[in-house]
């Protein structure tokens, strides 16, 4: 069942959402969410089309690198040394964007092209040409007529596994990498950890209190002892020494 939309967003716009999100496990990304405001601070946007700050969907996955071509200067740190570093690929968090797109209006009004790693359009069958899509931004497109997704068993001995068997999804043209500063990443981390984090403290709140209803684990002052009564019941006198 598809989620209430937000003002403006029709139905289809929302499950295309939810569509990229499986689509994005699939990449093997470890964290997805929806609606997340990009860090663009120093990054040039180099067409019109390029002018929203809250990409529609975002994973964070690792992506590899031999350690010859890695991102982050591993030498700099003077208590890491690797020795034989030809024979490792190093695996850095990248950011892959969807930015959903349900009409050719839609199209014209803009998206995010910039702010992640990899930036992809998500849009329904022959709605915009390859052609027309910025320099460097991929575009998949969804077919209705066949689409399907079903949950792949995972292998504990090959985690790896895309999570998820999609039909009726088609990359027409793949995104190009872009090199972002690392504070780029870590600021969308840091706002899917946030989102999460609010849940899980009023998740852990509410299993607390509800703990603090069974005796063994607080204590419990029984009915009609008040006062000092209850602190000398409280009170557990020291063993003896040599008894």
């Amino acid at each position: 069942m598809v989620g209430v939309p937000a003002a403006g967003e029709s139905t289809r716009h929302v499950f295309l959402k939810e569509v990229g999100k499986l689509w994005l496990y699939n990449q093997l990304c470890h964290s997805v969410e929806t609606e997340v405001a990009l860090n663009h601070l120093g990054l040039l946007r180099y067409c019109e089309l390029d002018n929203k700050k809250v990409v529609d969907v975002v994973g964070v996955g690792l992506k590899y690198f031999d350690y010859r071509r890695r991102k982050i200067q591993d030498e700099e740190y003077g208590d890491f040394r690797l020795d034989n570093q030809e024979q490792y690929v190093m695996g850095y968090n990248v950011l892959r964007g969807v930015e959903v797109k349900v009409s050719r209006g839609d199209f014209r009004n803009g998206f995010a092209c910039t702010g992640c790693n990899y930036n992809y359009l998500l849009t329904p069958m022959r709605l915009v040409s390859p052609g027309v899509v910025p320099r460097g931004v991929g575009l998949i497109e969804y077919n209705r007529y066949k689409f399907s997704c079903e949950p792949v068993d995972q292998d504990d001995g090959n985690p790896g596994r895309r999570p998820f068997k999609l039909r009726g999804l088609r990359v027409v043209k793949p995104a190009t990498y872009r090199h972002l500063p690392q504070f780029h990443i870590d600021h969308v981390i840091e706002q899917i950890s946030r989102r999460r984090d609010a849940s899980d403290q009023i998740s852990t709140y509410l299993n607390v209190a509800e703990s603090m209803k069974d005796p063994d684990l607080l204590y419990v002052q029984p009915e009609g002892v008040e006062g000092e009564e209850v602190s000398s019941q409280m009170i557990v006198k020291k063993p003896v020494s040599g008894t």
